[in-house]
């Protein structure tokens, strides 16, 4: 007597990666739409068109599809501060101080195209890093990845000759205008009018300006007289 087993495709499948995408757009999707809060099992089986258990096969928990709609939102993000390139498709070393202040102005527009989903999330990781490993592991792996990615063109394309660069590493500068951010983007999502927004701009960059540009030499004391 012989018994069939069913056997799961491995995940490397053309299958397989159909239907973890169709999952994780249709996550984005309702995400982007209706709010994180809205987010559930049942709306993403309508709209990916699955069953529960196909959804579950592939990811087993709301906590998984979490983990690759982060990653997902983290792209999309990436691709608005690039022109819609792809990072992984980028040519060359982009000038960092060009993209720290698109970031700024893209971190202070008074109606962001894009941000506030990933945020959304992101924020929910922190809530849950004292009990989710996963979670904290991939903001560490973010934030990381991130401070070493600026720390490494600021030293190509940003070190200033002078003031306070010479005293202070590209981790500590990337690890500052990570923090500005974070702090940004935390007061206008408590408060949109927390602050005028074109003041705040013009303010980070002249704090930021002179971590990353050398400053243009003025007529010295003697050549004014």
């Amino acid at each position: 007597m012989t018994t069939s087993t069913t056997i799961r495709p491995t995940t490397d499948t053309e299958i397989a990666r159909t239907r973890r995408e169709q999952i994780i757009a249709a996550a984005v999707e309702i995400i982007t739409s209706q709010g994180l809060h809205n987010l559930s099992l049942s709306k993403i089986e309508t709209r990916a068109g699955m069953r529960r258990g196909q959804l579950t096969y592939y990811f087993p928990t709301k906590e998984d599809i979490l983990l690759a709609v982060f990653d997902r939102l983290l792209l999309l993000l990436y691709e608005q501060f690039t022109d819609g390139q792809n990072p992984a498709e980028r040519q060359g070393v982009p000038n960092v101080w060009e993209c720290v202040q698109k970031m700024l102005g893209s971190v202070l527009q008074s109606a962001p195209k894009f941000g506030p989903e990933f945020h959304a999330l992101q924020y929910t990781f922190l809530a849950q890093i004292a009990h989710r490993s996963d979670f904290r592991e991939r903001l560490a792996s973010l934030y990381a990845e991130w401070r070493q990615g600026m720390a490494a063109h600021w030293q190509v394309t940003a070190k200033p000759a002078a003031g306070w660069a010479n005293k202070v590493s590209g981790q500590t500068v990337a690890s500052f205008v990570q923090a500005l951010m974070h702090g940004l983007t935390v007061q206008l999502a408590a408060d949109p009018a927390a602050f005028d927004r074109t003041e705040m701009l013009e303010l980070c960059v002249g704090v930021l300006a002179p971590l990353f540009t050398t400053p243009v030499a003025g007529p010295s004391a003697k050549e004014q007289v």
